[in-house]
């Protein structure tokens, strides 16, 4: 694969991508690890994931090893990575309110000079530690939940240059299987920013992987890492996605 350089000091490219646990020796790993390196991007997002399957050379923050389930060496439910250093004040937390894991915030220095205030997120499925992890919760309840505390949380966090980007398992808009009750609380918790990836995409992917900022960002184009490899073998459950944003 061909690197796609991003050389507009103007521009800063993002992207996320679900990477369900590819080890980084893997081949699904390399394939992965690959792709996320030659997008040129400047800031990732990988949920459900290693840090080793980020591209060298860059800056990597994670959201923490516990999220309620078992604790396996390396796995990680959200990391950030840059290849600008990140600012020393970086939260791992969040919010007391918001289930444990699955938040990871900080601010990068652009290739532009200015500073970007960027936050990794995996909002529960519907069925966690429902059958699996603590099984003491009823369906949607973590991830209605998450999205209470994010709504609560939302207002520390700045009104310019911010992305919010991960794993919000669901699609926008509304996917059929999605109550609406369910789907009005994502919205709700995402007031005030836009949706760089919501409806129809390159190809007609739909993603439930989003990259949310603030209105003074443009959007520029937008591209999908495809969940199967060149010979139609299953490398996610997730479509990955990047974008242009103009900064300057």
């Amino acid at each position: 694969m061909t690197l796609i350089q991003n050389s507009d000091p103007s521009t800063i490219r993002v992207g996320t991508w679900n990477t369900r646990w590819a080890k980084p020796s893997s081949t699904n790993g390399n394939i992965i690890s690959n792709r996320l390196a030659v997008s040129g991007c400047d800031v990732l997002c990988v949920t459900e994931g290693f840090a080793d399957i980020l591209p060298n050379g860059g800056h990597v923050i994670d959201a923490g090893e516990d999220w309620g389930y078992r604790i396996y060496k390396g796995r990680r439910k959200v990391l950030l990575w840059s290849k600008q250093p990140w600012t020393p004040h970086v939260d791992a937390v969040g919010s007391a309110d918001l289930p444990c894991g699955r938040f990871v915030a900080g601010s990068t220095e652009t290739v532009s000079g200015t500073y970007l205030t960027v936050v990794g997120v995996c909002i529960p499925w519907s069925g966690a530690h429902v059958k699996g992890g603590r099984k003491d919760r009823s369906w949607w309840q973590d991830h209605e939940a998450w999205l209470a505390g994010f709504e609560e949380l939302r207002s520390r966090f700045p009104q310019s240059r911010t992305i919010v980007l991960g794993d919000f398992n669901q699609g926008i808009p509304k996917k059929k299987w999605v109550p609406n009750r369910k789907h009005e609380a994502l919205l709700r918790a995402f007031e005030g920013f836009q949706f760089a990836t919501q409806g129809e995409l390159p190809e007609g992917r739909t993603l439930i992987d989003h990259i949310a900022h603030t209105p003074d960002l443009t959007r520029g184009s937008v591209e999908i890492w495809d969940k199967m490899d060149a010979d139609g073998k299953c490398l996610s459950d997730h479509f990955g996605v990047w974008c242009d944003f103009s900064v300057g």
